[in-house]
């Protein structure tokens, strides 16, 4: 069965939710302790979904991957924001959220919705794990560089690092 990408509905709320959450424990299981994986997370994760779909900010766009019924990955792009730590941005566009599911790696799936939100050669920035090889991989492909600008979460993600890469 093939793979839909398409806009994303307020009626995709929870798959979205369980999809992103599910994404995040596959890729960053290594990074975040296992008690950082309860269901009050997962909760909270659905009910952003629920009020993002509901009240879209201004200019942005989230995309979904569908098969069947199933949410495999999404992507959402926007107004750039500030960083507390990097200042001011240095694209007017931002990737917001990028996620596949585990059994989606290499696929293409992450590069068709990237493109779906952030077509080719647009300028944009993003923000990702600087212990996320995989996905700094996949950024650098796409035409993403570091730009020098770093950030650390505080104790809500135990203190992991994040660079931004701009193309």
């Amino acid at each position: 069965m093939g793979i839909e990408v398409r806009s994303a509905r307020p009626a995709d709320a929870e798959a979205l939710g369980r999809m992103h959450w599910a994404s995040w424990r596959e890729a960053y299981a290594l990074l975040l302790p296992a008690d950082f994986w309860t269901a009050e997370g997962e909760a909270a994760r659905i009910e952003r979904w629920h009020r993002n779909l509901a009240s879209p900010l201004p200019g942005s766009i989230t995309m979904v991957a569908v098969r069947g019924a199933e949410v495999v990955g999404h992507a959402s792009s926007g107004p750039s924001r500030p960083n507390e730590t990097a200042g001011p941005p240095v694209r007017d566009r931002e990737l917001w959220s990028a996620y596949v599911l585990a059994s989606e790696y290499g696929t293409g799936l992450a590069s068709r919705l990237l493109e779906a939100v952030l077509p080719a050669g647009t300028p944009a920035e993003l923000w990702v794990f600087e212990a996320n090889p995989r996905a700094r991989a996949f950024y650098t492909k796409q035409g993403f560089a570091p730009d020098g600008a770093r950030h650390e979460f505080g104790p809500e993600l135990h203190h992991q690092a994040e660079i931004r890469m701009v193309r």
